[in-house]
């Protein structure tokens, strides 16, 4: 939709839904749309509310030895499997996604919302 894209989101203490969000596309939309239209249709794709963002990108799972090394962007989703007591009683083995941000499992919702099919 556009050759570049700044989206910030603001959130107030106690409510849920953002209460704002603001697109910048810098003059490189390729869709003909204002920057506060393209907003207004991001919100629709993408539920920004706190729990939805994080159940989206698994937060709450051990995924932050990872992220902190090398940096956490431009990153390959994957699935891997982590042992966590390992070689005592208690041992126990989880599969874990790493980088679910870098997914491109939206893009269809994107194209038909924005007509670029």
């Amino acid at each position: 939709m556009a050759d570049e894209i700044l989206v910030q989101v603001a959130y107030a203490i106690g409510v849920a839904k953002p209460v704002g969000l603001y697109v910048n596309t810098y003059g490189t939309a390729k869709v003909k749309m204002t920057d506060g239209e393209i907003a207004k249709k991001i919100e629709k794709i993408f539920d920004m509310r706190p729990y939805f963002i994080e159940e989206r990108f698994k937060l709450r799972t051990p995924i932050y030895s990872e992220t902190a090394s090398y940096g956490h962007m431009g990153r390959e989703s994957k699935i891997v499997e982590k042992i966590f007591n390992k070689g005592k009683k208690n041992e126990k083995k989880v599969k874990v996604e790493l980088f679910p941000w870098e997914k491109l499992d939206h893009t269809e919702a994107i194209k038909k919302a924005f007509k670029l099919n």
